[in-house]
């Protein structure tokens, strides 16, 4: 009796294509001539053109791939359930590397303004700048309200700080770790991942 082990995804993207394959949902391996008959077997059939999620379960994959190969042990070493994310296929816009910019440009805007702000009322309710006239007078013994000895590298420290923080500079990563904001989407999409799962178990129950 032949083994395949079978490694299928949480979640695929599918774009335009409505007869889904093994080969498209999971990776496949044992003997070769078997395994690539297993990728073509069609597993799935989009019935309309609209955006949505789907749900299939690795007990169907297995199910189909017995109705061909019964004499076979099928082995998962993936996920259980798979999310089926289609998407039908966008048709050209003229404008649509024109509008990308300005939404890019919007978030870059917000996201500055938002941030500088977040920065100015920390400081405002920390007291920064007194502290900082308080520290240029114990230390050099005289009154200065903008002690720039000491609001100058503490800028230049501020934003090395958040640079180092965010593993970032420009296009290119000081470092091969993730960012803190790469874990937090990680772990935000698993979520929303097993959400949409569990959804859609709920509505696939409810129509029984």
């Amino acid at each position: 009796m032949d083994n395949i082990y079978i490694k299928a995804s949480k979640k695929v993207n599918i774009i335009g294509k409505k007869n889904i394959i093994i080969n498209d949902i999971a990776d496949i391996e044992g003997k070769k001539e078997i395994v690539n008959k297993i990728k073509h077997i069609n597993i799935f059939t989009i019935d309309n053109d609209k955006k949505k999620n789907y749900l299939l379960s690795i007990i169907t994959i297995i199910a189909e791939i017995q109705k061909y190969y019964e004499n076979i042990l099928i082995q998962n070493v993936g996920e259980e359930d798979i999310i089926i994310s289609y998407s039908p296929k966008e048709k050209q816009h003229k404008y649509k590397n024109f509008i990308r910019i300005v939404k890019v440009i919007f978030v870059c805007i917000t996201l500055f303004t938002g941030g500088g702000i977040a920065i100015m009322t920390f400081h405002t309710d920390a007291a920064v700048p007194d502290v900082f006239v308080r520290l240029y007078s114990l230390f050099l013994g005289e009154e200065n309200i903008n002690p720039l000895i000491i609001e100058i590298p503490y800028s230049i420290g501020l934003a090395t700080g958040i640079i180092v923080f965010f593993n970032h500079f420009s296009s290119k990563k000081l470092t091969d770790d993730p960012t803190p904001i790469e874990v937090e989407m990680r772990l935000y999409e698993r979520d929303v991942e097993d959400c949409i799962i569990e959804n859609l178990t709920d509505e696939g129950n409810k129509e029984k």
